[in-house]
C-alpha cells in the first residue's frame, strides 16, 4: 500500500504489516503540527485489509473525522496541513462489494500511478521482475537479451516513450540495447552532462531544467522531437566507476518527468550500477544479489531470514496490545533490540523506554532501584529518589534478564504488577505507576520453576505473549544483512570512511556458527574496522577463532553414524548374510532390515565370490 503527499507527490510505501504516522522519529511517514502527537495514526495489514487506526481520537479521512477506517485507492487522509491519497493493490480490495470500505468515496488514480504502483497481472510486480532481470544479466551470458528486459521494465516504470542502456569501457560509451531500435536518437549533450555530474538528471521543454541543464543542447533535443529527459550514470558503488549509463527519454510536450520520477529512475540506476564492470565484478554481485530481495528493517533490527519474519509479525502483533511480553532467546541474539521495536510500535511510543539488567545490579540495592527510596531511608539516602517504575510511568520498563531477579524480590514485583501501585523503600504511602513490563531472558524459566529459583505466578504474569528469539546460525541469510548494516553504523560512530567486506570475508562469516550470536558478530566486526588499515575487511581482519560448532553433530546423526558403522563392519564380515549379520549385532534379522533401510545401506554390497 502507498500514500502520496498530493501537493509535493512524495511517495510513502508500506513494507510491513505496520505503518505508522507522527511526529516521532521511529515513523515510517513524518508529520509536523501542534496537534501532531508521537504516533497519530497506525495502519494496519490485516488478512486482504490496510485498516487506519486513530491513536488519539480520530483522524480526518474523506473530510470525514474517523476513529478507524479500511482504507481503498483514492482515500483522502488530510493530517497536519498536508493531504496524503491512499493507493491500495487492486487484489486486496477486489471482491468485497459488501466490505464497508466500499462504500468510502473515491477519486480517479492517474495512468501514472497505476503504472508505477500497482502490479501489472501480465508482467507481474514490475519491481520484482526489475530485480530479476538484474540477476540474470549477471548470470545469462547473453547479456543483451536480459538488458533488453531491464531497459523494457524501466520504461513501462517511468512511462518512457525510448530508452537506451549503455556501458563506459575504457572511458568509451558502449551501447548495449535501446528502445525502440534507434541507434542515434538521444540527446549525446544530455549523456555528457550525466557524466560529468555523475548524477541522474533531468530536464523538459516545459521548464528551465536542473542544475547544469544549461549544458544540454535544447536544440539537438527538439529536432529529434524530444521534449522530456531522465538520464542517470550507473556507478558501481564499490569502486567508485561509472561503469555505464540509463537513458529514458518522452516525445509528449504536455506529460514531463517530475522530479519524483527522478528520485525513482536514480534508485533503479544504484541497483543498476554494479552490473555493468567487470566479469569479477559480476561474479561478486551474482554471489550477492540474492539479499538484496528480502532485507528488511527497522532501526537495528535488521532481517532476511523466513525465521526473523516470522518473529517480527509476532511482535507487531504484541506490540499494539497493552500485555506483558517475554522474550526467550540465547545470549546475544538482541532481545534489547527486538524489546525496542516492540515499544516504538505501541501506543506507548514517545513515552519512556526504561531498560534495566536484573543481573547486574546487586542483590541489597533492587528494590530501592526499582521502587526508589525516601529521603532517610537507609545510610546515603540524602534526597528522594524514583525508582525505575516511577520514571517508566506511562511507558515500558524492560526488564533484561529477569530469571536472575532474587525470589524474595520476586514476590513484591508480582505484588506491583497486580496492583499498578509501588512503595518506595522507607516509604508508608502507596505510589500509582502505569507501566507495560517487556521481560526477557536466556534462562529456561519452566526449569527454574522445577528448581524452585523463579515463582510460577511471575511466570504466568509475565508470559502471557512470548516472542522467542532464534539464534543466529538457525537464521539463513540474516548474517550478511547484519554484518553489512553494523559495518555501516561502525564506520559512522567511528567517524571513518564507508567500508566493505571481501566476498571471502563474506564466506567466512556464513560458514562460521556464531556461538556468541548477533553480539558476537558486532564484536568482530568493529575490531576488524578498527584494526584494517584499508576500507577493505578481508578474512584476516574478522580474526575468527576456531570454529567450535563445526565438528559438532546432533545425537540423531551420531546415533545414525555408530549404527551404520557396526551394521557395515557385521555385514562385511557375514558377507551379506542379514541372519548371521544380525547374531553378530545381538539384534533380530527383521529389525536389521529396517534399520539398513532407514540408512540406505544395501546387502548386495557386501556380498563376495567364496573361493
Amino acid at each position: 500500500m502507498i500514500l502520496k503527499n498530493k501537493t509535493t507527490g512524495d511517495i510513502f510505501v508500506m513494507a510491513h504489516n505496520v505503518f505508522t504516522a507522527g511526529s516521532g522519529a521511529v515513523n515510517n511517514l513524518h508529520l509536523t503540527g501542534e496537534s501532531i502527537r508521537k504516533i497519530h495514526f497506525q495502519i494496519l495489514k490485516q488478512g486482504g485489509q490496510f485498516r487506519l487506526i486513530a491513536m488519539n481520537g480520530t483522524v480526518d479521512i474523506n473530510g470525514a473525522l474517523l476513529a478507524e477506517h479500511v482504507l481503498v485507492s483514492g482515500d483522502e487522509i488530510n493530517v497536519g496541513g498536508e493531504t496524503y491519497l491512499a493507493e491500495v493493490p487492486k487484489l486486496v480490495v477486489s471482491g468485497s462489494s459488501n466490505d464497508s470500505a466500499s462504500t468510502s468515496p473515491k477519486t480517479e488514480v492517474s495512468p501514472s500511478q497505476k503504472t508505477m504502483f500497482t502490479s501489472d497481472p501480465k508482467i507481474g510486480n514490475p519491481y520484482e521482475r526489475l530485480l530479476d532481470g538484474v540477476i540474470r544479466l549477471l548470470e545469462n551470458p547473453d547479456k543483451r537479451q536480459s538488458s533488453e528486459e531491464i531497459l523494457t521494465l524501466a520504461m513501462k516504470l517511468m512511462e518512457g516513450d525510448g530508452g537506451y542502456l549503455f556501458t563506459v569501457d575504457g572511458g568509451g560509451l558502449n551501447l548495449v540495447c535501446s528502445v525502440p531500435e534507434d541507434n542515434d536518437n538521444y540527446s549525446h549533450s544530455a549523456v555528457n552532462a550525466a557524466l560529468r555530474n555523475r548524477e541522474a538528471l533531468i530536464w523538459s521543454t516545459v521548464d528551465s531544467g536542473p542544475s547544469g541543464s544549461e549544458e544540454v543542447s535544447t536544440q539537438s533535443i527538439v529536432q529529434r522531437n524530444i521534449h522530456s529527459i531522465l538520464v542517470s550514470p550507473l556507478v558501481n558503488h564499490v569502486s567508485g566507476q561509472v561503469t555505464g549509463l540509463l537513458y529514458l527519454h518522452r516525445q509528449r510536450p504536455d506529460v514531463p518527468f517530475t522530479e519524483t520520477q527522478r528520485h525513482l529512475f536514480s534508485q533503479i540506476s544504484r541497483l543498476l550500477g554494479g552490473v555493468l564492470g567487470s566479469n569479477q565484478t559480476q561474479i561478486e554481485q551474482a554471489e550477492r544479489i540474492e539479499t538484496l530481495r528480502e532485507i528488511k528493517g527497522s532501526g537495528d533490527l535488521v532481517y532476511a531470514s523466513p525465521e526473523m519474519q516470522k518473529v517480527v509479525e509476532a511482535a507487531q502483533r504484541a506490540a499494539v496490545s497493552n500485555v506483558p511480553v517475554l522474550i526467550t532467546g540465547e545470549t546475544g541474539t538482541g532481545k534489547d533490540v527486538l524489546a525496542t521495536y516492540i515499544h516504538a510500535h505501541s501506543l506507548r511510543v514517545g513515552k519512556p523506554f526504561i531498560a534495566v539488567n536484573c543481573g547486574a545490579i546487586p542483590e541489597h540495592l533492587i528494590e530501592s532501584e526499582l521502587f526508589g527510596h525516601e529521603k532517610g531511608a537507609f545510610t546515603g539516602a540524602a534526597v528522594l529518589q524514583k525508582g525505575l517504575f516511577e520514571q517508566a510511568s506511562g511507558g515500558t520498563l524492560f526488564l533484561d534478564e529477569v530469571g536472575e531477579l532474587p525470589i524474595l524480590m520476586q514476590v513484591k514485583f508480582l505484588r506491583a504488577l497486580q496492583s499498578g501501585r509501588i512503595r518506595r523503600v522507607g516509604g508508608n504511602e502507596e505510589v500509582a505507576v502505569d507501566i507495560r513490563v517487556i521481560a526477557a531472558t536466556n534462562r529456561d524459566l519452566a526449569e527454574e520453576i522445577q528448581e524452585g529459583r523463579f515463582r510460577e505466578d511471575l511466570y504466568y504474569r509475565l508470559n502471557l505473549v512470548q516472542v522467542k528469539l532464534p539464534p543466529l546460525r538457525d537464521r539463513e541469510g540474516d548474517v550478511l544483512a547484519l554484518a553489512n548494516h553494523i559495518l555501516k553504523k561502525a564506520c559512522a560512530a567511528f567517524n571513518m570512511n564507508a567500508a566493505v567486506l571481501t566476498r571471502a570475508a563474506e564466506k567466512a562469516l556464513l560458514k562460521f556458527t556464531w556461538p556468541g550470536n548477533v553480539r558476537e558478530l558486532e564484536n568482530k566486526i568493529q575490531k576488524a574496522l578498527l584494526n584494517s588499515s584499508s576500507r577493505v575487511i578481508d578474512v584476516d581482519s574478522l580474526d575468527l577463532p576456531e570454529d567450535p560448532g563445526k565438528e559438532l553433530l546432533s545425537l540423531k546423526a551420531a546415533r545414525e553414524m555408530a549404527e551404520a558403522k557396526a551394521i557395515n563392519l557385521a555385514l562385511g564380515k557375514a558377507r551379506g548374510n542379514l541372519t548371521l549379520a544380525a547374531s553378530f549385532l545381538g539384534i533380530d534379522r527383521k529389525v536389521l532390515r529396517d534399520i539398513m533401510e532407514r540408512l540406505n545401506i544395501k546387502k548386495e554390497e557386501f556380498k563376495t565370490s567364496r573361493d
